[in-house]
């Protein structure tokens, strides 16, 4: 009996790549989110310190207003980045996820094949060796 061969091979290593490449984006999006969320602590650290500054010079205490008040902007934005890369990770989830399902699926019917393959394979071995059993025995002299 020839050797099992799985009719959508191709199918199922296609179905693999998807997966990594679903992975590929899902950790990329978190590698992100989790340098968002640096930033915005790095930004309220640096707020922090420009706040303990006190110098009671009128165009230091304008520029100290402005730049807490970039501060606050960038604060703002990389918070909305955040919110979009929240819904942008969620997503990429649910593709990994799914991708992994039908990756599965294939592999299960896969799986079944081959058991199937064996278990046929095994009942021809069972007929081949009732056959040879069954045989006449001649004795040579």
């Amino acid at each position: 009996m020839k050797k099992f061969q799985f009719s959508l091979q191709r199918v199922l290593e296609y179905r693999m790549t998807l997966e990594d490449q679903a992975k590929a984006k899902f950790a990329n999006v978190q590698r992100i989110i989790n340098q968002t969320e640096q930033e915005i602590v790095e930004l309220g650290h640096e707020k922090r310190d420009m706040m303990d500054v006190r110098e009671f010079n009128l165009g230091r205490l304008q520029v100290q207003r402005r730049y807490l008040a970039e501060l606050d902007n960038e604060i703002m934005a990389a918070q909305s980045r955040l919110r979009d890369l929240h819904a942008e990770h969620q997503k990429a989830l649910n593709e990994y996820v799914e991708a992994q399902k039908e990756r599965k699926v294939l592999e299960k019917l896969r799986d079944k094949q081959k058991e199937d393959y064996q278990l046929e394979a095994n009942h021809e071995e069972q007929k081949q060796l009732d056959e040879m059993a069954n045989r006449p025995k001649y004795k040579m002299a």
